[in-house]
């Protein structure tokens, strides 16, 4: 009789308890789609947040880029200006250079009439004193005056060609000398330009490549970090999915 009671009661609490049993599925199930939606939207935003990291590492990659070209072209631009510079500088060197061996080419015919006027006088001068002396008609004074004709000929003839010659020589090398004080700094600039121009050039290679290593990195990060935002919003919703399918059977 006993047991037959228990299971009357155990029967009558169970169909009391039925539905706060129902309402508490009805409520689990309600919280699971919640979380479900919830999780949906999340993914939504993760999406979003995600492509807007990819479009910023893009725009970062430009900047990159757009920096690195600004730099080069004005490193560039310096080449430019070195380089013609120190040719500007050249060219004016050369110019007084040349115009400096003009000048001893000059000096050096100068110095050749200088001396051919002055053997030209002695000559004329011997000549004139043999005139004089064979219209005198003594023998002395014509032997004395031949003597000194003779010798004073081949002084002239020394003086024309050996010394002439020889001041010829030294008025060039003095030019030559000149010139190159001159033009030695002019060359010693345009060498500079030319080498501050191949830095310059080197300078802007190196920008250049450091740039696209920067942008590299750049896309690689924003890849990274999108992608890492988009697996945590997609474990979030696999996880809610699981756990209202759960929860429905």
């Amino acid at each position: 009789m006993t047991l037959i009671r228990a299971l009357v009661c155990s029967v009558g609490l169970v169909i009391a308890l039925a539905p706060t049993m129902a309402a508490f599925a009805d409520s689990d199930s309600d919280h699971l789609q919640a979380e479900l939606a919830n999780a949906s939207a999340q993914y939504q935003l993760a999406l979003e947040q995600a492509s807007s990291v990819q479009h910023d590492g893009v725009l970062s990659q430009e900047n990159e880029r757009m920096i690195a070209f600004l730099q080069t072209e004005a490193m560039r631009q310096k080449q430019l200006e070195v380089s013609s510079n120190g040719n500007a500088i050249e060219n004016i060197a050369s110019t007084l250079a040349n115009a400096a061996r003009a000048k001893g080419d000059m000096n050096a015919r100068n110095e050749l009439i200088i001396l051919q006027n002055r053997a030209g006088v002695m000559v004329a001068h011997a000549d004139a004193t043999v005139a004089n002396a064979m219209a005198q008609g003594r023998v002395d004074e014509i032997t004395n005056a031949n003597a000194q004709s003779k010798f004073l000929h081949n002084l002239a003839d020394t003086i024309t060609s050996v010394l002439a010659e020889t001041n010829m020589s030294n008025a060039k090398i003095i030019a030559e000398n000149n010139a190159d004080v001159i033009h030695g700094p002019g060359l010693a600039e345009q060498t500079n330009g030319r080498a501050l121009a191949a830095a310059q050039v080197f300078g802007a290679d190196q920008v250049l490549i450091a740039a696209q290593l920067s942008a590299v990195s750049a896309g690689i990060s924003s890849s990274t970090k999108s992608q890492a935002i988009i697996d945590k919003a997609s474990a979030s919703l696999r996880n809610a999915q699981a756990m209202a399918a759960a929860g429905g059977q």
